[in-house]
């Protein structure tokens, strides 16, 4: 019977319970301040939303020597009254593959120890509770702590660990998975793993072929460079910058107020810190070869070097650089030419069919068809791969440095080396990365070291080939248009650069017209796009070179044989300009040459043209008004000029008819004078 009874007793309790459930749920059904809050919320067009409760990780203690505090601090969100956590430690794990399984299965595996229904401390002024543990390799801590609970951690290495937030009935509320790492004892000869992080910086154009400047999601990733560099917030972290010069030279040209203050704040946060050289564009080298565009690869590492050095708080670093498209041997020729020694390769971009087999991280150089190979480094994108998961933005710089650590734990007596890259385009702001490099400087595992300290130290261990870059639309004519785009904008600059200064509007439409030839070789850019930019560069010298007009068709009379010609040309813009003056006539001799350089000032400008008649009458003298070199067509126009004098020859042969006019004359006149005064014969007849 007692067998039948509670089965049955437990229905009862069950329909009890669930009476009692409807019971409360019409209670609060039938309360007022539901209805009026859902009245509201219903006002407002908001939907009602039950807030869940969670908790999320403020911070912790990564690294753990032996009878340290391990320090966890939390942040509990709608979490109810009495709530209680649950602290879970797992076994020791020394590689990186059994990291990424416990990575994926966290709450697996666990069981090495755990404490139960923690009560919560109260929190301080900015929500924080803070948690403190003693931590032992011994089986009892050999220093009890009054009212501190103790871990143990009898071994070296990574341990995961969970923590469970439970309501006051220990239902599960919520999570956090993370891990710390039990550190060898001080002064074990054992070498660690040389980090080197690069800052990377790079996005879509951020100028428009109209001039105008729209930074988008990089301006974000910006302001996460100059927050983790602030020296008012940490001391100098050692990271290696690269940024994009396109996106440092938008913020210079731009008119907005935050574009400035952001400028101002990466010039500071640059100080003394290694920045890469970059092409102005990220670029597809193998198009650029394949175009016989070999040599504009160097004008855009050149044009990028300028705007660093000229823009950010130090030299930029020409000796190394980070690629992000493709890297073909004659690419690598030509970075050679440009004293780039070393180049890092993001790994995404390594061929697949040479990829390392293990999961040490090693070093990694490109195979060129070079007498020389030149040195590289591979970025391992898989070990800041944590900052993009989804669920782990509080978590993800302990996930990264307990990433490292197993890593140094497969082969802790070997030299090894890494370089990361943290994705700063998903990061909301620099408290993560921030933690992540103060974490790395304070390892003792762990050594923060520029990318040049791995290559010094560090036998190459592979030798790997990089992807070609997929199409991205360059046009088979691009050669030629960007040729005749340079030539315009050089005819351009021959007229002001020899007078124009600093900060002038000449100066800045030479700047304007550079920038607009430089964006045009962008990766990915479509024909269409490539052909807008280059099209500015034509009307803008077009439109800016209209203002010169060429002197109006006139007669001017020549009164001697050598004489100036006066000729009026207008220089309707707000500058100087140099001009050429080409001269052609064929009546005409031009002492001072055919082709004149002539300073033109904005109004009317007389200029004086010396020129010799060859003879008397009209001639036809051409004007040409052209750039300095030549190249680019201002303007032409015709005089006519009359000569009456005589020329030099037509005075010779009119002296030299007079003479003999005047000697003719003189022999009739004599011979007749003679016959005058000779006596008359007679005549005698015979």
């Amino acid at each position: 019977m007692g067998s039948e009874t509670r089965p049955r007793d437990s229905g009862n309790r069950r329909l009890s319970a669930r009476a009692l459930g409807l019971v409360v749920a019409l209670a609060v059904l039938s309360s007022p301040a539901f209805w009026l809050a859902n009245a509201a919320a219903q006002e407002d067009g908001a939907p009602l939303e039950e807030l869940t409760p969670a908790i999320e990780l403020a911070s912790q203690t990564i690294w753990i020597a032996d009878e340290d505090i391990f320090r966890v601090s939390l942040r509990l969100l709608n979490a109810p009254d009495e709530s209680t956590v649950d602290i879970n430690i797992g076994l020791p794990i020394r590689s990186r593959s059994a990291f990424l399984d416990r990575l994926a299965e966290p709450s697996t595996g666990l069981g090495l120890q755990q404490i139960s229904r923690m009560a919560m401390p109260e929190p301080d002024a900015n929500g924080i509770t803070s948690l403190q543990f003693a931590t032992s390799s011994r089986a009892e801590p050999e220093l009890e702590t009054a009212g501190v609970p103790w871990l143990k951690l009898s071994a070296e290495g990574v341990y995961p660990v969970s923590i469970v937030l439970r309501d006051s009935d220990g239902l599960r509320l919520d999570a956090i998975h993370t891990f710390l790492v039990r550190t060898p004892p001080v002064g074990s000869d054992l070498s660690p793993l040389l980090v080197s992080t690069v800052l990377s910086v790079s996005g879509p154009l951020a100028v428009s072929p109209e001039g105008t400047v729209e930074l988008g999601a990089s301006e974000s990733s910006l302001q996460v460079l100059a927050e983790v560099f602030d020296p008012r917030i940490r001391p100098q972290p050692l990271a290696t910058v690269s940024v994009d010069p396109h996106l440092v030279d938008a913020l210079a040209i731009s008119e907005q107020t935050e574009h400035t203050m952001l400028l101002a704040r990466l010039q500071q946060a640059t100080i003394n810190r290694q920045i890469t050289s970059n092409t102005y564009v990220p670029l597809d080298s193998d198009a650029w070869i394949d175009q016989d565009l070999s040599l504009q690869i160097g004008w855009q590492v050149e044009a990028g070097a300028a705007v660093l050095d000229e823009l950010l708080g130090s030299q930029s670093d020409r000796t190394i650089m980070v690629l992000t498209t493709s890297a073909s041997p004659e690419l690598l020729q030509r970075l050679q030419r440009e004293r780039v020694e070393l180049v890092l390769v993001p790994d995404t971009l390594l061929d697949p069919a040479n990829e390392l087999v293990s999961t040490s991280a090693k070093t990694s150089f490109l195979l060129p068809a070079l007498d020389e190979p030149m040195e590289a480094l591979a970025i391992d994108s898989t070990v800041t791969a944590h900052f993009s998961r989804g669920d782990s933005n509080d978590t993800a710089p302990y996930l990264v440095l307990a990433d490292l650590a197993a890593r140094w734990y497969e082969d802790p007596q070997q030299l090894r080396g890494i370089v990361m890259a943290p994705p700063l385009d998903s990061l909301s702001d620099s408290t993560g990365l921030g933690v992540l490099l103060d974490e790395i400087s304070a390892s003792p595992i762990l050594s923060s070291v520029d990318p040049s300290t791995i290559v010094e130290n560090l036998e190459p261990e592979a030798l790997r080939r990089v992807r070609p870059a997929e199409e991205n639309g360059f046009g088979e004519d691009y050669q030629a248009a960007l040729s005749d785009g340079q030539r315009i904008a050089r005819s351009y600059q021959n007229m002001v650069d020899p007078i124009a200064t600093v900060d002038t509007p000449e100066r800045q439409l030479i700047e304007t017209l550079d920038r607009a030839l430089l964006l045009s070789g962008a990766y990915g850019l479509t024909e269409t796009q490539r052909d807008a930019y280059l099209a500015v560069v034509a009307q803008t010298v077009r439109d800016t070179v209209a203002a010169i007009q060429p002197p109006i068709r006139q007669r001017i009379t020549l009164t001697s044989r050598s004489e100036s010609i006066p000729m009026l040309i207008r220089n309707s813009l707000d500058h100087d300009v140099i001009v050429r003056l080409d001269l052609k006539s064929d009546k005409l001799d031009f002492p001072d040459g055919d082709s004149l350089l002539w300073r033109l000032s904005p109004g009317v400008n007389q200029v004086q043209v010396p020129v010799q008649a060859k003879t008397s009458g009209d001639a036809v003298l051409e004007i040409k008004v052209n750039s300095p070199t030549g190249l680019l067509a201002l303007g032409e126009s015709q005089l006519t000029v009359r000569a009456t004098s005589l020329s030099g020859a037509g005075v010779g042969i009119a002296a030299a008819a007079l003479a003999i006019l005047m000697l003719w004359w003189a022999r009739n006149w004599w011979s007749r004078h003679r016959s005058k005064s000779e006596p008359q014969k007679s005549s005698v007849s015979l």
